[in-house]
């Protein structure tokens, strides 16, 4: 998951400053074709990546205070 989250972190940094700045769903593909979204949610900002294939990789929620919670 550390790996995961080290690879796509700044596809994941502009998805979630892109969804702060338009409050809705914002996704921002990574150079493998993987693609990271994020979207207003009552905790903060929840964010994952998708695979190209489709599956979720990696997701979890932006508080305020800028520390991930709910990693999975």
């Amino acid at each position: 998951m550390i790996t995961l989250k080290a690879r796509y972190g700044g596809t994941i940094e502009a998805a979630i400053g892109k969804a702060r700045a338009s409050r809705e769903r914002e996704t921002v593909s990574a150079s493998d074709g993987a693609e990271a979204y994020a979207y207003p949610h009552p905790r903060g900002i929840a964010w994952g990546v998708n695979a190209p294939e489709g599956f979720n990789l990696l997701r979890g929620v932006r508080p305020p205070d800028g520390g991930d919670e709910a990693l999975s």
